[in-house]
C-alpha cells in the first residue's frame, strides 16, 4: 500500500494529479479523503490503519508540509519505519529546493528525490513510484526479465506466440517506442485474451490499456513508461503462463 503524506494545502495543487496517476494503475493507495469520514478517530485512522501498513510513502514536502503538525507526525513515524525497513519513501519537494529543507528533515535528501513545482509533470514523478513498486512486486517471481524468459522459454512451442512477440520487442531500438510498446501490449493482449485473470490483483493489467492509449493517441511516452509496459508484461507471464501467484 501507498500512503499519501501532505499538507491539506497541497491537495488541490499538486496531491490530487499524482494520486490520479497512481490510481490509474490502480496500485493500492492510502489517502485519506478515501479512507476518513467526519466521526472517525483520525489518529487511529491516519497512524493505524495508514502509516503503520505502508509498504510505500509518498512524501509531499513543501512550505506547507514543514508548517502542518499533523504531516510532521506522520513524516516523524515513516521516518521510523523506512529506518527499520518496512516503508520505502519517495520523497516530493515540492515548491521547495533541496537546499531549503530543513536540516532534521535532511535524511530525505539521502534518497532519490524529485524537486516538483505547479508547471511540472506530475505523470513523470509517478512513473518512478510506479516502476519501483512494479520492480518490487517482480522480485517474488522467477522470470524479472524478458532475456530470462526467452532464455528458458524462448523455444518453447506452447509459448510461441508470446515468446515471437518478446523476441521481436529485444530486436527494437530504445528510440523506437511506439513500437516497443505496441510488441508488449500485443503480448498483454493475448495473455488477458486467452487466461483467466480473476485472481490477479488490478495492478498487474489496469496499466496495459493506459501505456497503450498513450500512444495510439501520439501522446509523449518516455522510456520510463516502456519500462512499466515491460514489468507488467512479466508479471502477467509469470503469473497466467506458469501460475506463479504468489
Amino acid at each position: 500500500m501507498i500512503f499519501f503524506c501532505f499538507s491539506s494545502k497541497d491537495r488541490k495543487q499538486i496531491v490530487e494529479a499524482l494520486l490520479f496517476h497512481i490510481t490509474n494503475f490502480e496500485l493500492p493507495v492510502w489517502y485519506d479523503r478515501h479512507k476518513m469520514l467526519m466521526g472517525d478517530e483520525r489518529d487511529y485512522k491516519n497512524f493505524d490503519e495508514g502509516v503503520a501498513k505502508a509498504h510505500y510513502a509518498i512524501i509531499v514536502l513543501s512550505p506547507n508540509a514543514i508548517a502542518s503538525v499533523c504531516a510532521q507526525e506522520e513524516i516523524a513515524m515513516l521516518h521510523k519505519q523506512y529506518k527499520s525497513g518496512k516503508t520505502t519513501v519517495f520523497p516530493l519537494f515540492y515548491n521547495l529546493k533541496a537546499s531549503e529543507v530543513p536540516e532534521e528533515l535532511g535524511w530525505m535528501k539521502k534518497l532519490v528525490y524529485k524537486e516538483m513545482n505547479a508547471e511540472l509533470d506530475a505523470r513523470s514523478a509517478c512513473n518512478h513510484i510506479i516502476c519501483r513498486y512494479l520492480l518490487d512486486e517482480l522480485g517474488k517471481y522467477r522470470f524479472q526479465t524478458i532475456n530470462a524468459f526467452l532464455k528458458w522459454h524462448g523455444d518453447n512451442a506452447a509459448l510461441g506466440y508470446v515468446a515471437q512477440l518478446l523476441k521481436a520487442y529485444t530486436k527494437i531500438s530504445d528510440e523506437n517506442v511506439n513500437a516497443q510498446i505496441a510488441l508488449l501490449y500485443a503480448a498483454c493482449l493475448f495473455m488477458k485474451s486467452n487466461y483467466r485473470l480473476g485472481e490477479l490483483p488490478d495492478f498487474y493489467y489496469a496499466g496495459v490499456d493506459r501505456l497503450f492509449d498513450e500512444t495510439r493517441l501520439y501522446l509523449s511516452v518516455d522510456l520510463r513508461e516502456t519500462l512499466i509496459l515491460e514489468r507488467l508484461t512479466l508479471l502477467l507471464i509469470n503469473s497466467v503462463l506458469f501460475g506463479y501467484i504468489v
